[in-house]
């Protein structure tokens, strides 16, 4: 017998019936999920507000306080901040000290190449005292900053919890609103489900494999815990996170369209509601209106600041989008052999021998392969220039050489990209 597709037939679906995912959020969902739903921070969120301004933390720890009791903290994302949050102090303060003594070493390497150029051209001694002060004066300048951002208003951020700033604004603003830790049997099932995921590449967590023991099981165990949650409310869920990896959220060309399809049909099937992600930025600007708070120019700014650098330092200065481009252009250019390349060592833990090549781009054992990373450096370089990716970004393909050979051995793709470039492949093939 076929199946029943008459209209009023319990078969009979919508335009997003089983699509939700893909479905915009509009500001009436924000608002109905802000004030009548479950709002979960991630705990990449809660440890952000070490790396934030003064007035960007306060404005973001208002904001939590404004959901009143829909804000709720699942327990792992605890764990995760306490497990983590002295390693994030030392690092926010030791990026100032770090940042003086680098001025300074290339303070002395100024004077040095100013000597070598004035000994060059015979310079008289007075000029280069004069050009030598003025030089020393500038990095001064910039180390005094340094020092004194870095003793001003992270001073009082210390380890210790009494006198911790963020403590003392986080303790009374969730209080209240954490989940109880799973039960020890509903904890081994959950870490045993975790690595399942993980090892099948099922959201969320699995782009957390190469995590030490259990910690690659940490998503799904927030993900759980929101789960049940969410359940015994039976509502929307809000989940803010930092996290802009592709096992949370949908890619669409390297943009974060929203949360991934399954994430969404699972929270339905359990019986929450409508699953939405923002980032800490986006929640700030969507929430002050809706939640009529006073969100202060130069917040969101400093937020962004925080995530940019989260991706500068986690790829080596390139996101998916500036990859991207920079693939699209190879290929528009006549270079889809080097993505191809390129895709092939990310795949291969990050190198691709010679031999490889020949065979990728159908070339003559007798062609050489100089001048073959010139594409990618020239096209690098034009992004650079507009801004779309740090002075500091990594090479994403380089030359590499047997000891005392001329002749390519291959070519390797930087670590820090691997991840990424197999991330947009994946999403090149769903």
């Amino acid at each position: 017998m076929g199946d029943d597709t008459t209209p009023g037939a319990d078969n009979v679906r919508g335009l997003f019936d089983d699509f939700g995912a893909f479905r915009t959020p509009t500001t009436d969902d924000f608002t109905d999920v802000l004030t009548g739903g479950l709002v979960a921070p991630d705990a990449n969120v809660l440890l952000n507000l070490y790396r934030y301004t003064e007035q960007a933390r306060t404005d973001l720890l208002q904001a939590l306080g404004a959901l009143d009791d829909r804000l709720w903290v699942p327990h792992q994302v605890l764990v995760e901040f306490w497990r983590n949050r002295e390693g994030t102090i030392g690092d926010a303060r030791s990026t100032g000290t770090k940042a003086a003594e680098d001025m300074a070493g290339h303070a002395a390497q100024a004077v040095k190449t100013l000597r070598t150029w004035a000994n060059h051209v015979a310079l008289p001694d007075g000029e280069f005292d004069r050009l030598r002060t003025q030089l020393s004066g500038v990095f001064d300048d910039v180390q005094d900053t340094i020092v004194n951002v870095g003793e001003g208003e992270w001073q009082n951020i210390t380890p210790d919890t009494s006198t911790d700033p963020v403590i003392a604004r986080l303790e009374p603003a969730l209080a209240g609103r954490v989940g109880a830790r799973l039960g020890p049997e509903d904890h081994e099932k959950a870490v045993k489900e975790g690595m399942r995921r993980v090892e099948k590449r099922i959201p969320p967590g699995y782009m957390d494999r190469s995590k030490d023991g259990d910690g690659a099981s940490g998503d799904f165990l927030v993900w759980e815990q929101i789960l049940r949650e969410a359940a015994r409310r039976k509502c929307d869920v809000l989940f803010v996170t930092a996290d802009g990896k592709e096992d949370w959220w949908r890619k669409e060309r390297g943009f974060s369209r929203g949360p991934r399809p399954e994430l969404t049909a699972e929270l339905k099937a359990r019986g929450g509601g409508r699953l939405l992600m923002l980032t800490p930025k986006r929640f700030l600007e969507v929430a002050a209106p809706i939640l009529k708070f006073n969100l202060r120019e130069g917040s969101v700014e400093d937020i962004e600041r925080v995530e940019r650098i989260g991706t500068e330092d986690k790829h080596g200065g390139w996101s998916a989008v500036a990859l991207g481009e920079l693939f699209d252009r190879l290929a528009y250019e006549g270079y889809q052999n080097r993505v191809d390349v390129i895709r092939y060592a990310a795949e291969m833990n990050g190198f691709a021998s010679a031999l490889s090549v020949y065979e990728i781009c159908d070339y003559d054992d007798d062609r050489a392969l100089r001048g073959f990373t010139r594409p990618v450096k020239r096209i690098t370089d034009q992004l650079r220039q507009l801004g779309k990716i740090p002075e500091s970004a990594v090479p994403v393909l380089e030359t590499r050489y047997e000891p005392g050979e001329m002749k390519a051995s291959g070519f390797s793709v930087d670590p820090l990209l691997v991840p990424l470039v197999n991330e947009l492949a994946d999403d090149a093939e769903d």
